[in-house]
């Protein structure tokens, strides 16, 4: 019976761990902190590089691009997108350096925006925990732009969801 409890909880965890996220992490452009425009929900939209104020230049209307590690106030320019590190004083304070990519953490000490959680920083409890964002569904509207791309919080949250499920499990 756990497993078949834990199973239907994974599966509904697959179904919305992203939708819960990807519509409320924004509702004007003041939520996002200076990381691009909010559009449909989400903080890292652009018209123009401006829109970004140095979180990598604005490509297909989303902040993040960049051409060389100038571009990026977190991490350094990988394969065209702001956030790669090969150590973590390249993260500059957002999160530590893992397989190349910034915002893993082992404890909030490590997250310039939000908690550690997971081993990810961005997690929140209130407005306070995101530095000038808003923290909604437990996540910073400004962190996802700063450091995160879409499939990586839909990751996270997956992963929230089952770990929780298994604990009910139990």
């Amino acid at each position: 019976m756990p497993r078949i409890l834990a199973l239907c909880c994974f599966v509904l965890g697959l179904a919305f761990a992203g939708r819960a996220y990807a519509g409320s992490s924004c509702g004007s452009d003041s939520d996002c902190a200076g990381f691009g425009k909010c559009s449909s929900g989400k903080c890292g939209s652009c018209g123009s590089d401006s829109d970004c104020n140095g979180h990598g230049k604005c490509s297909g209307g989303k902040c993040g691009s960049c051409g060389s590690d100038s571009d990026c106030k977190i991490g350094k320019c990988n394969s065209g997108k702001c956030g790669g590190c090969g150590s973590d004083s390249d993260c500059k304070g957002n999160g530590k350096c893992s397989s190349g990519k910034c915002g893993s953490c082992g404890s909030d000490s490590d997250c310039k925006i939000g908690k550690c959680s997971s081993g990810k920083c961005g997690s929140c409890g209130s407005d306070s925990d995101c530095k000038g964002g808003r923290c909604s569904s437990g996540r910073c509207s400004n962190y996802a732009a700063a450091a995160m791309d879409f499939f990586e919080i839909f990751d996270l949250r997956r992963v929230e969801m089952v770990d929780a499920c298994y604990s009910l499990a139990k």
